[in-house]
Formats: structure tokens, sequence, C-alpha cells
């Protein structure tokens, strides 16, 4: 995939590109959807309906080997530009809350999988 991040000064991890399957439930909904980019600190699902800023979600993440990640997380931002040009992608910037240490170790692992992440500051 091609879709970069739009600069964030505070952003300390890097972003990598990805189309894995999440299932993500609140307490009205479930939806299941595809992360468009990935991050140790969180995520960005596109979404033609973002959820509420400050939504907290239950996520289940796919990875490509189909291991499991499972964890709570926080929607923070809703939208994303394309680098370079104006057009916006609908969605919703989710991070991490509570991500249990097995868990963590397997988006890691994922994660260092990954070849070559978006740089820092991204």
């Amino acid at each position: 995939m091609d879709t970069p991040a739009p600069v964030r000064p505070d952003r300390v991890s890097a972003r990598y590109n990805v189309a894995i399957k999440v299932d993500l439930s609140t307490k009205d909904m479930f939806l299941s959807n595809h992360v468009m980019n990935i991050s140790r600190g969180g995520l960005f699902i596109a979404s033609e309906h973002p959820l509420p800023i400050a939504s907290e979600v239950q996520l289940k993440l796919t990875l490509g080997d189909a291991t499991t990640i499972e964890a709570v997380g926080k929607v923070v931002w809703n939208y994303d530009i394309r680098k370079g040009s104006s057009r916006v992608i609908l969605g919703s910037g989710i991070k991490f809350l509570d991500l249990s240490p097995e868990h963590s170790e397997r988006l890691e692992r994922y994660l260092d999988g990954l070849s070559s992440p978006e740089p820092k500051g991204n």
C-alpha cells in the first residue's frame, strides 16, 4: 500500500502500511474492517463513518500469519491526508491503551518482520 501518513511531530514510533483484518467493537456496535497502517502505539482504520473521538474500542487484529492480537484502544483523531495532496481519507486513528505482554510481543515480532516503515515524524 502506498498511503503515507500526515506529518505528526509527536509521533515516536514508525508506522507501517499494511492491509490486515481488524474486528472492532464498542459498547454500541461491532464492525469488521482493515487496518491501513500500524505502529507500536496504534493504528489507522479507513472508514466512511469514523468513530467518535475518545471512544474506547476492543480490537482483534488478524496478522498475516493468522496470529491474532487483542487490545483495547481509544480513538484519538479522525481523518488522514495523503502526503503531497489535499485528498482526505476518512477514518480513525486509534491509540493502543491496553495490550497484554504476550500480545505486545506478538505485535513487536510482526512489526519487526515488515520491511520498510515510514520515517518517524511522518
